[in-house]
């Protein structure tokens, strides 16, 4: 199974030193997506009753022209994330490279997909339907809107906030507070876990 790409757009403004890219997938076939947020600051996940997988990726700093959106393919497992090209070469050292460099994902995918995302100091952010929904990060905060049907959220001292109506949710943080509205048992499954990083649930209507 091939994914071909329906749109690709790319957007440079030299002015702001900033670059935008669009691409729409097929993805029928895919079952699981996997998202490296490791170079990214920020990560919005969608869900919707599209039956392509949309990404935007906005790109900015010193080096944007030389970042570049990277989609891969393994079997029934897509692979999302963003970085530098591999022929860039930085004039001073790549630690400081990333320094100058920030990544936003915004990811529109049908329902009912397994995800899994995976960063460092990346704020994830979700809404809508999910088969599995697995989120593993350092420093990095992960919000829950509304999230259906099964969600299991690790870090080590980001946050994990969750806005949710009904749900059954198992939360521990070691060494974290623990901040809790009255949220009725529901179908829907949260298994949150940090070390150091708060955990706090929002009743909704």
């Amino acid at each position: 199974m091939k994914l071909f790409p329906l749109v690709l757009l790319l957007i440079a403004a030299q002015v702001t030193a900033q670059k935008k890219v669009h691409k729409v997938l097929l993805g029928e076939s895919v079952k699981l997506i996997q998202v490296n947020a490791e170079n990214c600051y920020e990560v919005i996940l969608e869900t919707g009753d599209n039956e392509e997988i949309e990404v935007d990726a906005q790109m900015d700093g010193e080096y944007s022209d030389d970042l570049q959106m990277k989609v891969s393919e393994v079997g029934n497992t897509l692979v999302l994330g963003a970085g530098f090209q591999p022929v860039f070469k930085n004039p001073n050292d790549k630690l400081s490279a990333h320094k100058v460099v920030s990544i936003a994902l915004k990811i529109k995918l049908p329902k009912y997909k397994s995800v899994q995302v995976f960063g460092n100091s990346s704020r994830v952010i979700a809404f809508g339907d999910y088969l599995k929904l697995d989120v593993t990060l350092s420093d990095g905060t992960c919000e829950l809107h509304n999230i259906s049907q099964a969600v299991n959220v690790r870090t080590q001292s980001g946050n994990i906030v969750v806005y949710a109506n009904r749900a059954t949710i198992s939360a521990e943080t070691k060494y974290g507070q623990y901040k809790k509205d009255t949220i009725p048992n529901g179908f829907n499954s949260y298994k949150l876990n940090s070390v150091t990083g708060n955990i706090i649930l929002n009743k909704t209507e």
